[in-house]
């Protein structure tokens, strides 16, 4: 339910209009935009009305009314202003404390429905501590450890788990950090090398269910023969390079289908974007699917087999290029 919430979410907009972007260490936006607005930078404030947002940073606050839909994700998010349509929110604090228009769909480690927040809809929580001091009109179903619910909802649907152990709290906390690494990885790849990442990118787009094959027979054959010539100690160095090459390409891999994912939502948008902005829409958005027990973690082995394929593609069509004889 949790990943069909996330995909409707954010696959079914409100209006469409323009984009207007802004990026750094800091953003602040204290003029209206009557625009759409995505903003990415450490600290991302809001100060003036706009009319949807899409942001990520270490902390977003909003502090002016979005007439439209919010979709954020932070270290701390914050949303202390009335929002228009629906929020689809990730992150370490999630805290809503003003009026939603629609839904909120919000997974994070502590989230907290505050006493002047008012769900018009329904809402999707899942987190570690959920905290209900507010009202949800419609359904609230809550995936959590713990949960305090001191406020009203429609109907309520509650499931909790055992509380986590220190080494999955510290899984959790490596997972995290390994995902910002992550995103800050593509973006830097995008910068320095746009060719080469837009050449893989667009053989994802291409025959995709044949490259997720291929991808992921080549996946487990590659592993196989790997751990082969680890057990041998004449081919144990050419394994060890080869190891670091597999592995780099599996970190690669989900990096180009964000980028293609990301286009294929503001394709579906009708909006125009650079590769960048389409890169960190489609991160977010497959980050929180790839969040998801059991289909997230299948959705993920496509993503990579898909990557992996595209990969695999990519280095075929150059090699070619390079055997082709040079025309007179």
């Amino acid at each position: 339910m949790l990943i069909m919430a996330v995909i409707l979410a954010i696959l079914l907009p409100t209006g469409v209009s323009a984009l207007v972007t802004y990026n750094g260490g800091e953003v602040l936006i204290d003029h209206p935009v009557q625009d759409d607005v995505f903003a990415t930078g450490g600290t991302v404030t809001i100060d003036a009305p706009i009319a949807s947002l899409i942001a990520a940073g270490g902390m977003v606050n909003i502090n002016a009314p979005v007439s439209g839909d919010v979709i954020v994700a932070g270290g701390t998010v914050n949303i202390g202003a009335n929002i228009g349509g629906k929020v689809v929110a990730a992150g370490g604090t999630v805290t809503i404390n003003q009026e939603v228009g629609t839904n909120a769909v919000v997974t994070g480690g502590s989230i907290i429905i505050g006493k002047g927040a008012r769900i018009s809809r329904d809402a999707l929580i899942s987190g570690g501590t959920v905290t209900n001091a507010g009202e949800v009109k419609g359904n609230l179903t809550v995936r959590a450890q713990s949960f305090i619910n001191t406020g009203t909802a429609g109907n309520l649907d509650v499931q909790l788990s055992e509380p986590r152990g220190e080494f999955s709290r510290i899984f959790a906390i490596f997972g995290v950090l390994f995902t910002i690494g992550m995103f800050i990885l593509g973006l830097v790849l995008l910068r320095i090398a746009p060719a080469h990442f837009l050449s893989v990118e667009g053989e994802v787009r291409t025959a995709s269910f044949l490259k997720t094959a291929v991808g992921f027979v080549s996946l487990i054959v590659s592993f196989i023969i790997l751990i082969l010539a680890s057990i041998t100690i004449v081919l144990l160095p050419i394994a060890l390079v080869l190891w670091m090459v597999f592995f780099i390409a599996l970190i690669l891999a989900t990096l180009f289908v964000s980028l293609a994912f990301g286009r294929i939502i503001f394709r579906y948008l009708k909006k125009e974007a650079q590769p960048w902005v389409m890169f960190v829409v489609g991160f977010i958005v497959l980050s929180l699917i790839f969040l998801i027990p059991i289909a997230g973690f299948i959705l993920l082995v496509i993503a990579e087999s898909l990557g992996f394929g595209a990969i695999l593609f990519t280095i075929r069509k150059d090699w070619d290029l390079t055997r082709r004889p040079a025309q007179a």
